[in-house]
Formats: C-alpha cells, sequence, structure tokens
C-alpha cells in the first residue's frame, strides 16, 4: 500500500513532500483557502490517495496544560470543563505530550479557532481523497533527528517565504516556542534565536529547516547549522507518528460508516431471504415438521432489525450533536492574548489553569532575579492592564528571587 504523502501547510504556504522536488504553491490570502488546497492537492501527479498534514496557523492557540493519560475521549472529557470549545465535537484539537529528562511529562494543547482542517477533510473525501491526520508542525519537529535526544540541548530554526519559527529545549527539558509572520519575520526570528543561544552555557546542537525556497541569512548567528534539513527531508519523517495518538488534530476515520451499514443490512436482507426461501422449502417438504425452529428464527431475525434501527436512530442523534456550536468564554481569550504579549523573551509560561471565577500562572525568569525593575516587574505591569481580570495581593512582588514564580488573580 502507498504511504500517505506529507504536507506542510504553513499559514499560506503549502509544500507537498514529493521526491525529489517539492511541490510548492502559496495560497491566496483574499480567497477560500480551503478550495485553493484542496485544487493543489487535486493537480499533483499522480493524485495521491491519502495525505498528511503538518500544521501551523496564526490563529492556532497553543499553550502548556496538565493532562490525563488515556485515549482522545478522555482527554476531552477531562480538559472540557478548563477548554469549553472541547465540548464541542466539530473542533480540530491536538494534545502533545512532552517528556523530558526527569521522567515527568506536560501537554502542549493546540485548538484550533477557525474549522478549517474539518472543511479540508470533508472537502478531500468528496474528490476520494483520504486526510488521515494532521499534526501540529512542533510535533513533526520533536520526532525528527535529533530533536528527538532529550538528552540533548537543541535549538531549531524552521522557515518558509513567509513565516518562521524558533525553538528550544535545555538539558532539563524546558521547551520555548515563538512563531513570526510578517515584513519583518526574518529579523525577529534572527533576534530570537540570539536570545536562545544565551540561554544556553554550552552551545546546543543548531538545526535548520528550509521549507521556503530562500534561505535565510544566518551570518548574526556566530554558530552553524549542525543539521540544515529541506522540507522533503523534514517531511520525510511524517512515518514516526500515528494516525491514532492523540496529537492528531482530527480523530481517525471511522472504520464503521455509513456505507457499512447498509452494506451490513443488505447483507442481512439477503440472508433473510435466503433463509426464508429455505424454510419455506424445507416445511413444504417435510410437512411443517419444523414449524417452532422457524417461529424461534423470524423472532431472531425480528431481533436483528430493532437493533439496526437502534443504531440508525444512535447515528442520527450523534449527527444532530456535530451541529451544535459551543463558544468560548471571550474574557478568557483575552487573557490568553494579553499573557502572550506581557511576557518579554526573559520569561517563559509553563502552565495556565483558568476556571470560571479564578486563575493561575506558573512560569520560568531567566534573566533578573534580585533586580528592582526587572523583566519580571515589566511583565507583571503589562499584564495588570485589561478590563476582565485581578491579580491578587500576593502576585504583586517587586522582586523575583527564585526563577520559578506563580501569579494568581480572579475572574470577575
Amino acid at each position: 500500500m502507498t504511504p500517505p504523502l506529507p504536507i506542510l501547510w504553513w499559514n499560506n504556504t503549502v509544500v507537498a513532500g514529493t521526491a525529489p522536488d517539492p511541490a510548492r504553491t502559496l495560497l491566496p490570502p483574499d480567497g477560500d483557502s480551503v478550495l485553493a488546497f484542496c485544487a493543489f492537492i487535486e493537480a499533483l501527479k499522480p493524485t495521491p490517495k491519502v495525505i498528511r498534514i503538518f500544521y501551523h496557523a496564526a490563529n492556532l492557540e497553543y499553550l502548556p496544560t496538565t493532562c490525563p493519560k488515556g485515549t482522545r475521549q478522555t482527554i476531552q472529557k477531562a480538559l472540557s470543563p478548563r477548554f469549553s470549545a472541547l465540548a464541542d465535537p466539530t473542533t480540530a484539537w491536538a494534545a502533545h505530550r512532552i517528556r523530558t529528562n526527569s521522567a515527568g511529562t506536560t501537554t502542549l494543547l493546540y485548538i484550533e479557532e477557525e474549522p478549517r482542517l474539518a472543511r479540508v477533510r470533508a472537502a478531500l473525501d468528496d474528490r476520494g481523497i483520504v486526510l488521515e491526520g494532521a499534526f501540529p508542525l512542533l510535533v513533526l519537529l520533536e520526532a525528527t533527528a535529533p530533536a528527538g535526544r532529550l538528552d540533548k540541548p537543541i535549538l531549531a530554526l524552521l522557515h518558509t517565504d513567509e513565516a518562521a519559527a524558533v525553538y528550544w529545549r535545555t538539558a532539563e527539558g524546558d521547551r520555548h516556542a515563538a512563531f513570526f509572520d510578517g515584513p519583518t519575520t526574518r529579523e525577529r526570528a534572527i533576534r530570537e534565536m540570539v536570545t536562545g543561544f544565551s540561554v544556553f552555557k554550552t552551545p546546543p546542537a543548531f538545526l535548520v529547516v528550509n521549507a521556503g525556497s530562500a534561505p535565510i541569512d544566518l551570518a548574526a548567528i556566530p554558530h552553524k547549522p549542525t543539521k540544515t534539513y529541506s522540507a522533503v527531508e523534514f517531511l520525510a519523517h511524517a512515518r514516526e507518528l500515528g494516525v491514532r495518538e492523540v496529537c492528531n488534530f482530527l480523530p481517525p476515520h471511522s472504520l464503521f460508516t455509513t456505507d457499512h451499514l447498509c452494506y451490513a443490512v443488505a447483507l442481512v436482507l439477503f440472508f433473510i431471504a435466503a433463509t426464508a426461501a429455505g424454510t419455506y422449502v424445507a416445511a413444504v417438504r417435510a410437512a411443517q415438521a419444523n414449524l417452532a425452529l422457524q417461529h424461534a428464527e423470524e423472532r431472531q431475525l425480528g431481533e436483528e432489525n430493532r437493533q439496526l434501527r437502534d443504531n440508525k436512530a444512535h447515528i442520527e442523534a450523534v449527527s444532530a450533536v456535530l451541529g451544535e456550536v459551543v463558544i468560548a468564554h471571550p474574557v478568557k481569550r483575552r487573557f490568553l492574548e494579553a499573557l502572550n504579549r506581557a511576557r518579554p523573551t526573559q520569561i517563559s509560561i509553563r502552565a495556565v489553569s483558568l476556571n470560571e471565577s479564578t486563575w493561575t500562572v506558573t512560569g520560568f525568569a531567566h534573566e533578573g532575579l534580585g533586580v528592582e525593575k526587572g523583566p519580571y516587574q515589566a511583565f507583571l505591569a503589562n499584564f495588570e492592564k485589561n478590563d476582565g481580570w485581578s491579580v491578587g495581593p500576593d502576585s504583586r512582588g517587586t522582586v523575583v528571587k527564585e526563577p520559578e514564580f506563580t501569579l494568581n488573580g480572579t475572574i470577575p
């Protein structure tokens, strides 16, 4: 069986992992990106039967959180009280479990604010193309050697012609990621890398993923890349990921579909007819000697038909639920946006917990310990400028003496 074709979809840039030369396109910013994406896939020669997408968009929400072990349904049920968008079965989301060297784990939760991936899967299904999975871009990076080695610190630059991302992981397992787009993308990415290298006492492994056509000038970086990947080499690691992992934005295709149900009903009806005909002939020949057996078979067939009707009713009820939409609390979204804007590069956010009336943020200060008017004070001052939450009095310290800190407060 031909393996699925990996596709990189980052903002408006789309790259197909066709060897030896990748196929590329830039989706029009003012059109229907779903239809343009499907047209690009259909135009590939040969047209793929199955694809996988590695995805990032400017409106993709991502944040660290605690997460239980278990299936996709278990995680969705556990996180829905904190993230109301997950209660909507049409929401595309992914949970990337992150392992650390201390045998601990945390989870990076991705939530797609606009239902683009679900629309893409439906549109491709109409064209006879299967979208078996969509994964966050950083999940593929952590499956790429040597980024998969947890005992080694790493810094990576990923870029297209319109966007860039800088990712690093310390030897202790702390992660940081920043995405950039717009006319000053490359300059901001270079500054972020300079900041990243200053975090490490010894130089980390330096990876570059060139998913665009023009390489970035790295003359301002004193370190040479350990490894540079082309788009095809990067996408070749797609086979490391399973479609049933919870880091897949889309649940795997169900093995029980409406077509299967119709086929099963037709098969049952065929056997019903064949059994009835055989029973009738035997009854005529045996002078109704098997009448009691016929009645038992008829009762069994009636029970099977009842079960099929129950299955149909269940499918119709699930379809009705899929049409419902749950809108996330607007204050919580503004809270997360303000938190991201207020954070300077010297501050890393570890976890965010939002309840109906309280919130808690834990983080790590890389610089400015014991300094008056340092990065932490600037972060706190910017974050307090809001119209939907308040900072608790025990979180208003003037000087951070330990790198790890906790903020808390209330939501009216």
